[in-house]
């Protein structure tokens, strides 16, 4: 049984198509939850490196990590953004969980560099305040970073942004 399709109504189901997809990709993202717990943690952590107690930093920064990367591990892919959906693997650029972790490395090393100047100027709580100026880079740029990867995974070619 053959079945002819009209060059309109064959535009109006690629159009479909197109707008399923883009709504698919705007799921890509982190929750909003992550990025805050992120912040409040490294100014937490901040906060404990300053009271200069050793074994409490010793055992917060573990704890931090071990924290984090346990629920990175499911987060960082970008599949994960709300409870609404889980985007398919094939579908989100398969290098974002590499990015996460570029960010999250150069945020620590910025936090060190602010600290450090912060420190040699004489500051009071200098990893204090390095944390709280890279908490607000985390809670600003993170998004921006997920809005770069959707509109990367928008315009990539083939499954899992295979323009890369």
């Amino acid at each position: 049984m053959q079945h002819e399709i009209s060059e309109s109504d064959a535009r109006m189901a690629l159009g479909s198509i197109e707008q399923r997809r883009r709504q698919v990709i705007d799921e890509i993202d982190m929750p909003r939850w992550y990025w805050w717990g992120l912040a409040l943690g490294w100014v937490g952590l901040g906060v404990i490196t300053d009271l200069k107690i050793a074994y409490l930093t010793a055992i917060v920064t573990p704890l931090f990590g071990a924290v984090h990367a346990s629920v990175a591990g499911r987060l960082l892919s970008g599949r994960h953004g709300s409870s609404q959906l889980s985007v398919r693997a094939d579908v989100v650029w398969r290098h974002i969980p590499a990015v996460m972790i570029a960010f999250l490395l150069g945020l620590a090393g910025v936090t060190i560099a602010l600290a450090v100047a912060a420190n040699a100027d004489g500051a009071h709580h200098p990893v204090t305040w390095a944390s709280i100026v890279v908490a607000v880079a985390i809670l600003c740029g993170g998004p921006r970073l997920m809005a770069a990867v959707r509109r990367h995974t928008e315009h990539a070619d083939g499954p899992s942004g295979a323009a890369s």
